[in-house]
């Protein structure tokens, strides 16, 4: 009774797997439809029951062959009606992210300074208002000394500086016995100023009498303070005792006083420079007052540029 309930049953099972091949083989499905309209669930018990039925060893209705083919027929069903098998997402693999990498700073390479340029001299010089003797001399650089360079003349041969005499002012060094040490290429190039009007000018320092028996000598000291030569001279006397008058006139100057004989030597008064402009014209004495007018020329003959200066004779 048992192995005829198995047989039906088998019979069942094997009729179900058939006709769903049966169906799957017939129908012309989508590509992307399933293989198999019979529950995978249904597929599997029915192929389970086969092999354990073969297993068994039971006499079936089925010859074993059938139930062969019917067990490969519903394993084939289940493989073609399982869902494709869907690989599991691998997490992506994250890129690592390079660490900064600090850039070396670059080194500064200073541009160098250019050194102060500075002056020295080997001889004492002076320093003026401008480049050259014309202009007036209103300090000293001295041996021993040094100043700051802060300018140049357009011929490099003198050199602005601070006024070592005078602090806050400025003035021109001659290069001929300087020592310039430092960057003097960049320096500033100053136009002179224009030279200075030269000044005319003396001073009468005072009367020298001599006795000369009975005809006294008079010797006026003259000093240039000015910036011209003296190159001749007149002079008027007037006797303020007697009333007498006398004049001389000339282009040369004694260097001499105190002798009775006149020696006339010197051809101009330079500037800086003295000199004596003798008279024993017989006008006067030393006891008496004589006014002596003195007048200088630029030039020879009583030309050129003059200036007149007074001096009294007092006994």
């Amino acid at each position: 009774m048992l192995s005829k309930r198995v047989s039906v049953a088998l019979f069942g099972f094997v009729l179900v797997v058939l006709m769903a091949c049966s169906f799957s083989v017939g129908a012309q499905r989508p590509p992307q439809q399933a293989a198999s309209q019979v529950p995978p669930v249904l597929l599997t018990a029915a192929a389970q029951t086969v092999i354990a039925a073969q297993n068994q060893g039971k006499p079936t209705a089925f010859p074993p062959a059938v139930l062969t083919a019917a067990a490969g027929t519903a394993m084939a069903a289940l493989t073609q009606n399982a869902p494709p098998a869907t690989s599991a997402a691998l997490p992506p693999t994250e890129t690592p992210t390079p660490s900064p990498t600090a850039s070396p700073t670059p080194t500064v390479v200073p541009t160098p300074t250019p050194s102060t340029p500075m002056i020295s001299v080997s001889v004492n010089t002076n320093c003026r208002t401008g480049p050259g003797d014309a202009y007036d001399r209103v300090g000293a650089l001295l041996v021993g000394e040094t100043a700051e360079v802060l300018a140049r003349d357009p011929y490099g041969q003198f050199w602005y500086i601070p006024n070592p005499d005078r602090p806050g002012s400025k003035c021109w060094v001659w290069g001929q016995y300087a020592t310039v040490t430092g960057e003097t290429a960049s320096l500033p190039v100053f136009t002179p100023p224009p030279t200075p009007t030269p000044v005319a000018d003396f001073v009468i320092k005072g009367i020298t009498v001599k006795d000369c028996s009975g005809a006294d000598a008079f010797f006026i000291e003259i000093s240039n303070t000015g910036d011209v030569p003296w190159q001749s001279f007149s002079m008027q006397l007037k006797n303020l005792t007697t009333s007498a008058n006398g004049g001389a006139s000339g282009d040369v100057f004694s260097s001499t006083r105190g002798t009775c004989s006149l020696v006339y030597d010197l051809s101009s008064i330079p500037p800086g420079g003295g000199a004596y402009i003798a008279y024993n014209g017989g006008i006067g004495d030393h006891t008496q007052r004589i006014r002596f007018t003195v007048t200088l020329y630029a030039e020879d003959g009583q030309q050129g540029a003059s200036l007149t200066r007074v001096i009294e004779y007092r006994p």
